[in-house]
């Protein structure tokens, strides 16, 4: 080691500990700008416009409540299918599309963005790479001088931030933050608690969540944290007791329209603190929101008791004496026609279930195959890796049985023989090469079979949901959408072949994967002939790469065919999951009264209440106004001029389909579908509750009469 370099190891400890956290600042941004580079350049960035402004709308509240100012965070959506999520020391934050996929609610997005901003704000990055590689390789970085090593070292640097876990300590650091950064921004913090469970699962985990898992491995420990902070949100901050978590909680679901997790969340905070105002009003407005006007009035009441004067209160209460009741739209229909439509329903759901069972059986075999092959790529990557592919200066040990006649014929021989290696050299490397890009492209396809599946899978599930829902609604004379029964059997044909393919299809990923097993063997095989260096052995080399390249081109045949079968499936399969989202939306928005519908709907699709109520005014129903909301989004358009180009009465989602749905549409459509029906199961469990306490006393008071 040079004196200078000795010289800068022992300053640079010394400087950070005299500066502090300036110096530290500096190096974080050093680093990141390095790092950020070689993201920028490795991978693509998404181009939806509506998945960028999701992710940036969750992105921003979290980071806004960082407890870290001095390093802005900023959210950019890399445009994979695999399920990862990274944070650089300069305060980027890397989400991968597949990961934005994965999550069913804003919650869940916010705990994972939470988790990320935790690491930026900890400094667990600089941390672990200071522990993990040494500071010797920051003074390299910092050391312009040394220009040969520089570029070697910025590469080995992001790749090894890529690469590089956080401590066990780092992690639960990061939970922590993750709950609190969630709660202080108006999010759930059991969106942690969700992603816990999901991820930890035993069986079904698609392979595509294997590097998300490799960095951030589930823990029965980080989960049952997770959930005792649920259980009693006064854990989660010092400064913060019970009561105020819950009524930001609470806060945070109104403001989506979700008026019964609010009046969940208020009521536990009135249990622990019955005087306290925000929770008091917050409660009387939710409860005028959902049209419980008695309750709404005695809760707004309450707040004047408490706080004479307040402004709030009286003028809730004043709309109460001018309001009326807002009526959830209700078209009736006769009992012929619910006759019809209660059997067709029956034979409908019948289709659909003999659907889920296909998807019930195939979807443990199929994850149970990506996972092991990935599992295998990984190793093949392994492999890659240690293969010596640069390429040096081999010199051959030319066999001879006998001396040679002739100097210039043995001259001419080496020659020979020397170009004839150094063809081999760059056939070898353009093999090795060609591995890689074949290998990558590999697990991108197998993470987009793996989506494909499970929005099919999804969308079986609405459709089930949906037409139940219907089946409800119609028992108690509401008159079924025109046009639904046909749809469903359309879409359960579709899936139904898609589930039925997916055997095949896995078995074609798994003969890619034998192909390109058999090709990194071979090509590993050639290289270690060669470098024994004896021409003998030149021949047998030059055969296995032969051998290694037919494999590949017969691997990336199979892959292109899987690629082609995949997209053409895609836009079936979109347009299911469409129609899937357009039935439940309008059979929620069938039991909900207008204001809430226009104002779940809004929020969720980042769009104004007033846009939502003229697109409604103008379509059949809110599923309808809710993707056309979307594709508008999608395309940087307004919704009026995009529904003006729509024919409604042609194959219309057809149409706005063309070959697939843009990514941003369908996770908008999830996020919006799942909040809604979880709000509406809350109700559910509420009317099951007062059900069971009504025949627990209805059994006391007989009990108390036979006595």
């Amino acid at each position: 080691m040079g004196f200078r370099r000795f010289l800068a190891l022992l300053v640079l400890p010394i400087l950070l500990a005299l500066v502090g956290c300036d110096l530290e600042r500096e190096v974080e941004k050093l680093l990141g700008a390095i790092a950020q580079t070689f993201w920028e350049l490795g991978f693509e960035r998404s181009d939806d416009p509506l998945l960028t402004e999701l992710v940036e709308s969750v992105g921003k509240r979290v980071a806004e409540v960082s407890p870290r100012k001095d390093m802005p965070v900023k959210f950019k959506v890399i445009n994979l299918g695999e399920v990862n999520a990274v944070a650089l020391p300069n305060g980027r934050i890397y989400i991968f599309r597949g990961m934005i996929e994965t999550v069913s609610t804003e919650d869940e997005l916010a705990a994972v963005l939470a988790h990320e901003v935790g690491h930026v704000a900890g400094r667990h990055s600089l941390k672990q790479f200071r522990l993990s590689l040494g500071i010797g390789l920051l003074v390299d970085l910092l050391n312009l001088n040394r220009q040969s090593d520089f570029v070697q070292n910025l590469a080995n640097f992001a790749t090894a931030l890529y690469q590089l876990g956080y401590s066990r300590q780092h992690e639960r650091d990061a939970d922590n933050y993750a709950l609190k950064l969630a709660l202080f921004s108006g999010y759930d913090p059991k969106g942690s608690v969700e992603l816990f469970e999901k991820f930890a699962k035993g069986e079904g985990k698609p392979s595509r969540w294997l590097i998300y898992l490799s960095t951030h491995p589930p823990s029965r420990e980080r989960l049952e944290k997770a959930k005792r902070a649920n259980e009693d949100l006064g854990r989660i901050h010092p400064d913060l007791p019970a009561f105020a978590a819950h009524t930001l909680v609470a806060n945070g679901y109104a403001q989506r329209g979700l008026y019964r997790h609010a009046v969940l969340h208020y009521e536990k905070a009135m249990q622990l603190q019955p005087r306290h105002v925000p929770a008091l009003l917050g409660l009387a407005q939710a409860k005028e929101a959902l049209q419980e006007f008695d309750e709404s009035r005695n809760w707004y009441e309450r707040v004047l008791e408490v706080e004479p004067q307040n402004e709030e209160a009286k003028q809730g209460l004043k709309r109460l004496n001018e309001s009326q009741i807002n009526p959830v739209e209700f078209r009736p229909c006769d009992e012929k026609e619910k006759q019809i439509s209660t059997k067709v329903l029956e034979e409908a759901l019948a289709e659909w279930e003999i659907v889920q069972k296909q998807w019930q059986k195939q979807w443990l075999a199929t994850t149970g195959m990506t996972n092991a092959v990935i599992g295998q790529v990984q190793k093949l990557w392994s492999q890659m890796r240690s293969l010596p592919l640069q390429s040096q200066n081999l010199s051959i040990a030319i066999d001879q049985s006998g001396k040679r006649n002739s100097q210039s014929k043995e001259n001419f021989f080496s020659f020979h023989e020397t170009m004839r290696l150094r063809n081999l050299m760059k056939m070898r490397d353009e093999v090795a090469n060609e591995c890689a890009q074949t290998l990558i492209t590999f697990q991108i396809a197998v993470a987009e079979f793996e989506s494909l599946l499970e929005d099919a899978k999804r969308a079986t599930e609405i459709w089930q949901r949906a037409l139940s829902d219907w089946q409800q609604m119609v028992a108690k004379g509401q008159k079924l959408p025109e046009g639904s029964i046909e749809n469903s059997n359309a879409c359960s044909r579709i899936l139904f072949r898609t589930v039925i393919a997916a055997e095949k299809d896995s078995q074609s990923v798994r003969d890619i994967e034998r192909q390109l097993s058999k090709s990194v063997f071979s090509l590993a095989e050639a290289i270690n002939l060669m470098h024994r260096q004896k021409s003998s052995f030149v021949l047998m080399a030059e055969t296995k790469l032969q051998i290694a390249k037919s494999d590949l081109q017969n691997a990336k045949a199979e892959l292109n065919s899987l690629l082609a079968k995949t997209s053409e499936k895609r836009t079936k399969v979109d347009k299911a999951l469409l129609s899937a989202y357009q039935t439940r939306l309008s059979a929620l928005e069938a039991k909900t009264n207008t204001l809430i519908s226009q104002k779940v709907v809004a929020y969720h699709l980042r769009v104004s209440e007033n846009q939502i109520a003229s697109l409604r005014s103008k379509l059949p129903d809110m599923g309808s106004v809710a993707i056309i909301a979307t594709f508008a989004k999608a395309k940087n358009t307004d919704p009026e001029k995009l529904l003006s180009e729509v024919d409604l009465k042609s194959n219309w989602l057809d149409n706005l389909l063309q070959n697939r749905a843009p990514v941003g549409v369908r996770v908008a459509l999830k996020w919006l579908t799942t909040a809604w029906e979880r709000d509406w199961d809350l109700a559910s469990e509420k009317v099951e509750e007062n059900k069971q306490k009504g025949e627990t006393n209805s059994g006391e008071e007989l009990e108390n009469g036979k006595q």
